[in-house]
């Protein structure tokens, strides 16, 4: 009888009296499971309707390769390949097959239409290696370098829609999509669903859930990035570059003293602020941030839909000048005075050092949303430009 009340009670989110460590840790656990299988089973969905909808053969009159190789791949706007496969001559094609390692292109035994889609399918892989190679080296660039002036890394016009995304796409850029979603299903939940819940009913569970959820899901995700450099392999859950691990490193890690500092001093906290925190960090700016990694691309990109991306970019915007400028002021304000009121300097003086700590990645992140903006802006413009028939 004794080990059942136990058991109750280490998994009660109804409370809020401080957790002792076993009540903590058993906590803790459990929504670190739970976000394991979550983060997994999401993942698997989307692997599997991509693989599903979105990797169907590219049309061979969409298609086309390169002239020259290997291809410009300089940084910013994709150079598009200029010669469209139905005018393409064997000459041409044999020698991009060979470039692609293909020595034995046309195979005899194969039909002409057969032996295009082949063609087809390695211009599209070809297309979505030298976007990755761009992105990459620009986030390197800008993240461990920190070269100034960096051309941004468009993606080129996919072929055909959504049907062939898949196959358009990099594998590392694959990887970097699905994790947009998965971070943002999870942004969802412990940013926006669960902070709302409680400021809607202020029933002290949806906070309890929510701060716990939290700290599972960063100590899972901290463990990841430390297995990464433990083994040398990309197997965190953001799959960002590796000069962007240890920026992702210091903000789990910062937020993880947050949460478990809320947790601890729950009886005197201020709860509805600690709901607009989760808010103004995750819910309503950092999600996002990843719809914005999402469409930058898919078929939604700016090459595809550039009004569309422009109008998600002037949303995504406001929201990040809103929440982690303007009104990031007052929470850092009251955050701090509520710690010296109720805690001492001590405590006081620790939040307000990770407070500036998230202030610097607010500030990377509206410089970068505001630069984005102005990009989409100037790109439409350009286009439009373009477009213009010449004076004779």
């Amino acid at each position: 009888m004794k080990i059942e009340v136990m058991a109750t009670s280490a998994i009660d989110f109804t409370s809020c009296q401080p957790p002792s460590l076993e009540e903590f840790a058993s906590k803790a656990v459990l929504m670190l499971v739970i976000w394991a299988c979550l983060l997994a089973l999401v993942k698997k969905i989307c692997q599997a309707f991509a693989l599903r909808f979105w990797s169907y053969p590219v049309p061979i009159t969409s298609a086309s390769i390169p002239s020259k190789l290997p291809h410009p791949n300089p940084q910013g706007s994709a150079v598009p390949f200029d010669v469209p496969l139905m005018e393409a001559t064997d000459e041409q094609i044999g020698a991009f097959m060979k470039f692609r390692g293909n020595e034995t292109w046309p195979d005899e035994k194969q039909s002409r239409d057969f032996a295009l889609r082949q063609v087809a399918h390695a211009a599209a892989e070809y297309k979505g290696e030298l976007y990755e190679l761009r992105t990459m080296k620009w986030i390197d660039d800008h993240f461990r370098l920190r070269l100034k002036k960096l051309s941004y890394p468009y993606v080129d016009r996919h072929w055909n829609g959504w049907s062939s995304f898949w196959i358009e796409t990099g594998g590392h850029i694959r990887n970097m999509f699905i994790s947009s979603v998965v971070v943002f299903f999870e942004h969802c939940i412990n940013g926006l669903m669960l902070p709302v819940c409680y400021l809607v009913t202020h029933d002290d569970i949806y906070l309890n859930v929510c701060l716990y959820s939290e700290v599972g899901y960063m100590v899972y995700a901290t463990v990841y990035i430390i297995l990464s450099y433990a083994y040398n392999k990309d197997v965190t859950v953001e799959q960002m570059h590796r000069s962007v691990w240890p920026l992702l490193l210091v903000h789990h890690i910062s937020s993880l003293i947050l949460c478990i500092g809320c947790i601890y001093f729950i009886e005197a906290a201020p709860k509805d602020l600690i709901c607009w925190v989760l808010l103004a960090l995750l819910g309503l700016t950092s999600s996002l941030h990843y719809v914005a990694q999402i469409l930058d691309f898919s078929p939604f990109s700016q090459a595809n839909k550039p009004w569309l991306r422009m109008s998600a970019h002037v949303v995504c915007l406001f929201f990040q000048i809103a929440f982690r400028m303007v009104y990031w002021i007052k929470i850092v304000f009251m955050a701090v005075t509520h710690c010296l009121d109720e805690h001492g300097l001590e405590l006081a003086a620790i939040v307000l050092t990770i407070f500036l700590l998230f202030t610097l990645f607010n500030v990377d992140f509206v410089r970068f949303h505001y630069k984005a903006t102005i990009g989409c802006w100037l790109k439409i413009q350009q286009g439009k430009r373009l477009a213009k028939p010449k004076d004779l």
